[in-house]
């Protein structure tokens, strides 16, 4: 079945309502079309011609109920509510192709000032809604929960008010060649998270967002299989200029494994690459991570380019098998691998790495509580309540640019000393 929407936002609604019972392709012209939130049924692919644009409304009436469905969810702490502009809900074999433009319409929600500034994210400022305190703009944009058989190529996201294309407890799912473009500024904007999916695929991708690039995540808990884990994701061929992390991999209490990022280019990130297990001062288990694998990747312009750890006194989960390879990253801050609580981190390794300390951006000094550190942290290479850490090939380049904390290439705390093989150069600090 095939449709021409060249007719008014509303038939554009009503035929997308049409192929929710039968599938079908909806194809959007040229034209801006002022929409709220849409529901994708079975079979449903929603092409986007070049010059089209879906407009989120200004009204958070227009958008759905907080209970349409079971697995929904808002944050009060973070001023995001549980509505959301496109959506597919236990559906299988639905995509979201062509050329036009998914634009959320930010402008309409969030403030126009900073509200305040970090010191490893969002170290030009963050900006939230202008009524975040009553939960005062939509949630995640683009939702796809419980699917299978998703695609989503080739469009435009442009001024999200959230997550711009979350994927919860989806399978075999394939995401190419988009270009997200959300302000810097811009609170929670993340480009592409996935969440205790299973065989996932993201490639090819341009994102420039105030928030993380891409997440994966362990969070299945609201899910009709709270039990199910996040595993065999594969993002590549990525560049991104972010405010918080180029790529998180960590956040719940479920389980996350068999993942695999490849060929990025990270800028003006908080922290370029962030593996965490436990978030958050409540106690909490947080969520086991193992087997996964960055190779091929660009760090520049950031606070903190590596960062493995358990992230809270409160973690017991289980963290290790992480992998290293042709890395080549700028840091202001250690690249750390850091246990904490009940985790102690096993089975980390680089190789082929190049390491360069670099002075904080602006000549601003980096808090080093900030980055969840502690005690002596004066290495540019700080290891802590971990065994079998491991360098093979890397190389720690001092360009006589790094601040002046920054005295040796290793900071040890209840941990094993590293595994250096012959081939490395990890040296410490020469003498002025």
């Amino acid at each position: 079945m095939w449709y021409n929407t060249r007719m008014a936002t509303r038939t554009v609604f009503g035929i997308i309502l049409a192929c929710a019972g039968t599938g079908g392709r909806v194809v959007v012209p040229p034209g801006t079309y002022l929409i709220g939130s849409i529901f994708l049924g079975d079979a449903t692919e929603l092409h986007l011609e070049k010059g089209a644009t879906l407009l989120g409304s200004p009204d958070l009436a227009d958008y759905n109920a907080p209970d349409a469905y079971p697995q929904n969810f808002g944050s009060v702490n973070e001023g995001w509510s549980a509505k959301h502009l496109v959506l597919a809900i236990e559906k299988k074999g639905v995509s979201i192709t062509g050329r036009g433009v998914i634009d959320g319409n930010g402008r309409a929600f969030f403030g126009d000032k900073p509200l305040w500034r970090g010191k490893v994210a969002w170290r030009d400022g963050a900006i939230n809604a202008r009524d975040w305190k009553h939960q005062g703009r939509p949630g995640q944009e683009i939702v796809f929960i419980e699917c299978r058989d998703v695609s989503v190529r080739d469009v435009t996201l442009r001024d999200m008010t959230c997550w711009s294309c979350f994927f919860h407890g989806c399978e075999n799912v394939v995401v190419g060649g988009l270009t997200i473009r959300n302000g810097l500024l811009n609170l929670n904007t993340d480009g592409i998270d996935v969440d205790s999916c299973r065989n996932v695929q993201v490639g090819d991708c341009d994102i420039e967002t105030g928030d993380d690039a891409v997440t994966i995540r362990g969070c299945p808990a609201k899910l009709k299989d709270p039990a199910k884990a996040c595993e065999n994701i594969r993002f590549s061929n990525i560049v991104c200029r972010v405010s918080a992390d180029g790529i998180r991999v960590g956040v719940g209490d479920g389980t996350i494994r068999n993942a695999h990022v490849s060929d990025m280019r990270i800028e003006h990130s908080g922290r370029g690459l962030h593996v965490q297990c436990c978030y958050g001062k409540k106690p909490r288990k947080g969520v086991d991570i193992s087997g996964v694998k960055f190779e091929r990747i660009t760090i520049r312009d950031t606070a903190q380019a590596i960062l493995v750890g358990a992230g809270s006194p409160h973690s017991k989960a289980k963290l290790g098998n992480i992998s290293f390879d042709r890395i080549d990253a700028e840091s202001e801050m250690p690249v750390t691998v850091a246990g904490g609580g009940e985790t102690r981190v096993h089975g980390v390794s680089f190789a082929n790495c190049t390491f360069r300390p670099v002075r904080s951006r602006e000549g601003q000094v980096v808090d080093r509580e900030a980055g969840k550190l502690s005690g002596d942290d004066d290495g540019a290479i700080r290891i802590e309540q971990a065994d079998g850490v491991s360098f093979r090939a890397c190389t720690l380049r001092w360009d006589g640019n790094a601040d002046a904390h920054v005295t040796r290439a290793f900071s040890l705390h209840d941990a094993q000393p590293p595994s250096v093989d012959a081939s490395s150069n990890l040296p410490d600090r020469p003498a002025p």
